[in-house]
């Protein structure tokens, strides 16, 4: 299903109050709510809005990790990771539904002082408050992965410190896996991400997605590498926020956001194998909308 055709049945919505523009949904199996328009932060908080609201996720008093993909030191202009904009809505979103504390972070490709600067998270956490924390070594522990292929592999137990994982990817082009979105984000979680290309990347994926699970999925599909990536390429705007608490099912919605299925994701039909969810875009409950004229 090329972009095109996806976009087609999404529902133009005034440009009004969002609170009045999208109501939200009845938890109705694994919902996938994609929303387009002009403002990153807007279209976020209405997708997570017509899914439920946060505080369907987020209690009060909860501690709510955000894991946005920040793997490159790039300009967001760039599209190589998660747009700031998108994670300080995601962070209003957790504080406005009572959250104690947010954490922010990511364990990226290198040393991650470079990244965290350069991807504008500095300004999201004085923003907002929320904790920017470094992936630290010595707090690498074993973990069991719902004892599949990667049991005893070695994960920062922040993640498990946490009441709510919010996992906060960017849509975009990969020379690995054509595309990398929410599952092969998770890769931020382990000790060594290079472990994971080479043989059977697909598998290891959806095993990492099967084993650790994030609450809730927001994929940044607003300014994404649609070819060359991951770390440049070519750069347009789809203008889409992707929202749901299916990891299988938001990524193979936003992977048709570029027009792509799982004939060329790897990891997709492994993670359906497991009873992840469906692969089949037409299978999947969507409900599209376009905020704004």
């Amino acid at each position: 299903m090329d972009r095109r055709r996806f976009l087609q049945s999404s529902l133009c919505l005034p440009a009004i109050p969002l609170s009045h523009a999208i109501q939200p949904t009845a938890a109705d199996g694994n919902l996938v709510v994609t929303v387009q328009g002009e403002s990153p932060a807007d279209i976020t908080k209405a997708a997570v809005q017509a899914l439920g609201g946060m505080g369907k996720f987020v209690s009060k008093g909860s501690v709510v990790m955000v894991k946005p993909n920040l793997a490159f030191a790039q300009n967001p202009k760039v599209a190589a990771t998660t747009n700031p904009e998108v994670v300080k809505a995601v962070v209003e979103m957790v504080q406005e539904a009572g959250a104690a504390k947010v954490v922010i972070m990511d364990n990226p490709v290198g040393p991650w002082e470079g990244p965290y600067k350069r991807c504008g998270m500095e300004e999201v956490a004085a923003a907002t408050g929320a904790e920017l924390r470094p992936p630290e070594m010595k707090r690498l522990v074993s973990h069991d992965f719902k004892g599949g292929g990667m049991r005893g592999w070695r994960i920062f137990k922040d993640f498990l410190e946490v009441d709510v994982f919010i996992n906060v990817p960017i849509l975009k082009s990969h020379s690995a896996t054509d595309l990398t979105i929410g599952m092969k984000n998770l890769m931020g979680l382990i000790e060594n991400r290079e472990m994971f290309h080479g043989r059977d990347i697909g598998k290891k994926i959806a095993e990492l997605a099967y084993g650790f699970p994030p609450h809730l999925n927001i994929v940044d599909a607003h300014r994404v590498i649609s070819s060359g990536g991951p770390i440049s390429g070519n750069v347009i705007e789809p203008k889409t926020i992707v929202v749901s608490a299916n990891i299988l099912e938001a990524d193979v919605v936003a992977a048709a956001v570029l027009g792509r299925s799982r004939r060329s994701i790897p990891y997709f039909d492994p993670a359906f194998q497991r009873g992840m969810g469906q692969v089949d875009v037409k299978k999947i409950n969507v409900k599209s909308y376009r905020l704004g004229a």
